[in-house]
């Protein structure tokens, strides 16, 4: 990870009132795009028909032995080990190109390259695991992480469990995971188990191949479709001891609250990877998805006649399409901030920010772009061109789309945990917030984030850790805040005169959502604060499962 990690994080200045325009500007630009990218669309087009994909449920076995082959699944590994060797910005442009063409191309490119067994590479020492898995990367495998359980990946311990044997020159590991991407076609994963005596959750590189493993079934989303995502089963799987993953401070990477800022003892920033990983999945399908509903709306405003009239000669029409191509910068921005912005400031907590605003910003697009195509938006591709219509597959974008808010987290639950994560320092540590002088369109970002500090300040003083931290409602709100004066940031930032007026309609988004936000916790009840409104009660939960 090339983190800046003495740095301060744009997104907990906001927190502490403070807009920090110098980490921001200038803004960084995006490195012209490698090869890989017309090497892969040219792979795609010869090899992938989405549309039977989509029928089929399946990637064709060539397309994926040829993107093992070529080195796709491996975009940021050395040339030497198989690798494309580009950097984390590159490999975002070509998985943006795989989400283009196909969903389940875009999050089997994903997986393999955020979360697969190579990503540990940078941060593993020499020894004996890193020389496994430089072998098997070399080899072209496919790999993943088997994290997720039938539970749910919020517990922070695992049902799983790893039995050490031998003296401890190995482990047996037993359990089940589900919901695990490249699961079905993985060669190596790496297992999250519980170490039995100890109550550690641990990592495990787990063979595919060994006995007891098992394959058991084969997830079918209602997106995604064609994605190799299934459930697995560990009876006994004997691991070498050497194919533990070295400890860590912040326990194990896939801790949902963790952003590896707490990192205390010297290991690997596994919570950093996953952070990583995490962004690599999520954010370069959205802005594809984003891309192309811009595409089709501007394509269908141009062809399409009411009364006379072309469409796009509608006010509203316009102020629809404007907001979609809004959008589509407001991603492209943050994902350059993300993953670029790593040399001045400690970007880790702002990428969980990135992926709930990019994920929901694409399912905003979509969603916009069904209804302005009527029912070409509604209808299925296939269903299109049987009766000569355009056949665009807005229907799979849209379930595709919303698979986005859920994968890597669900994104209600990712606020809550973002916002824990940064009112965490007010705990022990005197925050005042600092005053700023800005100007134009800055002003309105600056006072934003001092009435937030203030909020935070507020409640932190007022209220314990564990009290505050009950109340998930309250810390989703406060999170969506900063995740909106994070967007007006970045965006305004990163805005030019080309661009000046994309800005202003995504600073007027959020705008309109900020409002909404702050009356949560300004008027939550009438005579309560935020922090009073009572949590719902057990008999409300069983009257409404009823």
């Amino acid at each position: 990870m090339s983190s800046c990690d003495s740095s301060p994080s744009v997104l907990d200045e906001l927190y502490r009132g403070r807009v920090r325009w110098d980490l921001l500007t200038p803004f960084p630009a995006l490195p012209p795009a490698p090869d890989a990218v017309a090497e892969l669309a040219a792979l795609l087009r010869a090899m992938v028909d989405p549309e039977e994909v989509e029928r089929t449920g399946q990637l064709p076995p060539a397309a994926l032995k040829a993107l093992r082959e070529e080195g796709f699944l491996a975009l940021t590994i050395d040339r030497e080990l198989g690798g494309l060797g580009l950097s984390d910005a590159e490999a975002f442009q070509v998985l943006r190109a795989g989400a283009s063409w196909s969903g389940a191309v875009a999050f089997t490119l994903g997986v393999g390259n955020g979360f697969g067994s190579g990503s540990y590479l940078r941060v593993l020492p020499p020894g004996p695991l890193r020389d496994m898995i430089c072998e098997r990367v070399a080899a072209g495998i496919v790999s993943g992480g088997a994290d997720a359980e039938p539970a749910g990946t919020a517990n922070r311990t695992r049902a799983t469990v790893a039995v050490p044997v031998e003296d401890g020159a190995a482990y047996l590991i037993s359990g089940e995971k589900v919901f695990i991407g490249n699961g079905p076609t993985a060669d190596l994963v790496d297992v999250s188990a519980t170490v039995e005596g100890t109550g550690e959750v641990r990592l495990f590189f787990v063979d595919t191949r060994s006995p007891g493993f098992e394959v058991t079934g084969r997830h079918e989303f209602m997106g995604l479709r064609g994605a190799a995502i299934g459930s697995l089963r560990l009876d006994r799987v004997r691991v070498p001891a050497e194919w533990l993953m070295p400890e860590d401070g912040d326990g194990w990477r896939m801790r949902p609250d963790g952003d590896g800022s707490e990192q205390t003892e010297p290991g690997p920033d596994l919570a950093g990877l996953a952070l990583l990983g995490r962004h690599l999945v999520i954010v370069p399908a959205a802005l594809a998805i984003a891309q192309r509903c811009l595409q089709y709306s501007r394509d269908f405003v141009a062809r399409r006649v009411i009364d006379g009239r072309g469409l796009g000669e509608y006010e509203e029409i316009r102020r629809v399409v404007a907001a979609t191509a809004a959008d589509v910068f407001t991603i492209d921005c943050l994902s350059r901030w993300a993953l670029l912005g790593r040399d001045r400031a400690d970007t880790r907590p702002d990428l969980t920010v990135v992926k709930n605003l990019a994920s929901r910003l694409c399912w905003r697009a979509v969603d916009r772009t069904v209804s302005l195509l009527g029912a070409e938006g509604y209808e299925s591709a296939a269903s299109k061109a049987r009766r000569g219509a355009p056949p665009l597959p807005v229907e799979r974008l849209f379930r595709d789309a919303r698979a986005l808010r859920v994968a890597g987290g669900v994104d209600f639950m990712l606020d809550a945990w973002s916002a824990e994560a940064s009112l965490a320092a007010f705990y022990g540590e005197n925050m005042e917030p600092a005053p700023q002088a800005g100007g134009g369109r800055a002003v309105f970002v600056e006072e934003q984030a001092r009435r937030l500090a203030e909020v935070c300040a507020r409640l932190t003083a007022a209220h314990s850790r564990e009290e505050l931290f009950a109340r998930q409602r309250l810390l989703r709100v406060i999170g969506r805040i900063a995740a909106e004066l994070l967007s007006m940031a970045v965006v305004l930032a990163a805005a030019d005169p080309e661009t000046a007026e994309l800005a202003d309609i995504s600073c007027a988004g959020s705008r309109h959502r900020l409002a909404g936000l702050w009356s949560q916790l300004d008027h939550p009840e009438p005579g309560r604060s935020p922090i009073d409104v009572p949590l719902l009660t057990e008999g409300l939960i069983d009257h409404a499962s009823a």
